[in-house]
């Protein structure tokens, strides 16, 4: 019964992470949320991606309580495939991230002639941590790998995701002015703090050692790749079809928001299966 109701949670987690992504992407096409947007049902879009939301963290939270004697977070032991691969893309986009945000900061000084340094900090800062967030994975691909590598002893690593996601929560946070104009920054900022959730999670399990995957790090892993596919995809689509010019914050994070929760879903994935067996 126990695995009925989590197969059902997860299909309901499914359902509304497809319809807000398509709601979303409706969205942009009719440029919904932009104060000159004749578009008589923008609010009850917005209102509905929200609820939307919302209950994914609701389904994503009942299946989380419903997940007991979970297996360790990390075990290496077999040489998986699934994290390593999820751990190296994820520090392919990384890298990239850092290179996009160096070239932005570059374009930026170029352009103005007036720096804000409340904007350049904060982008220079989130193309640092994403380079050194690329080595962390790799360290964490290579442990998977049984490489002679454990990714757990490099300790001030663990915090250059965290140190990322802070950095780009920064710079949104000088932006959003209103959750009905700003709904797309929103939706990252909850991002964003999913990928602190999720990391924070990480480092917890890291310090317990060999102690069980518990239900918070089920919870982060579930919505981390539900917000990430919400905000990455409709993202990815727009600049794929040429309409980038309606994306208020083109950036590469997009895919790496992608990849992240990628990576968060495959290694949740490792601990289910281990706990099956």
């Amino acid at each position: 019964m126990q695995k009925i109701k989590a197969k059902i949670s997860v299909l309901f987690i499914v359902i509304t992470a497809i319809a807000a992504c398509a709601l979303h992407l409706f969205q942009f096409f009719f440029e919904v949320g932009e104060p000159a947007a004749a578009f008589a049902g923008k609010d009850s879009i917005l209102y509905i991606i929200y609820a939307l939301v919302f209950a994914g963290s609701v389904f994503c939270a009942f299946y989380a309580c419903l997940k007991r004697d979970m297996a360790k977070t990390f075990d290496f032991g077999d040489g998986k495939s699934s994290v390593f691969l999820s751990s190296v893309l994820l520090a392919i986009t990384f890298f990239f991230d850092f290179v996009h945000q160096g070239y932005n900061c570059y374009d930026y000084v170029q352009s103005v002639s007036f720096i804000e340094y409340t904007y350049l900090i904060p982008l220079g800062a989130s193309g640092l941590f994403a380079l050194i967030s690329s080595f962390y994975f790799i360290t964490l691909a290579m442990t998977a790998k049984n490489l002679n590598y454990d990714f757990r002893n490099f300790t001030l690593l663990h915090f250059s995701p965290v140190a990322w996601a802070f950095s780009k929560l920064f710079g949104i946070m000088i932006k959003i002015v209103d959750i009905k104009v700003n709904m797309e920054l929103c939706c990252e900022f909850i991002l964003l703090c999913m990928v602190l959730y999720f990391m924070f999670s990480m480092i917890s399990a890291v310090d317990k050692k060999d102690a069980c995957a518990t239900k918070s790090f089920v919870f982060s892993s579930l919505m981390l790749m539900f917000m990430a596919f919400l905000v990455g995809v409709p993202r990815m689509i727009m600049l794929l079809l040429g309409r980038g010019d309606l994306i208020s914050n083109v950036s590469f994070s997009s895919c790496t928001y992608i990849m992240f929760g990628v990576f968060a879903l495959t290694l949740l994935c490792d601990i289910n299966k281990r706990t099956n067996c």
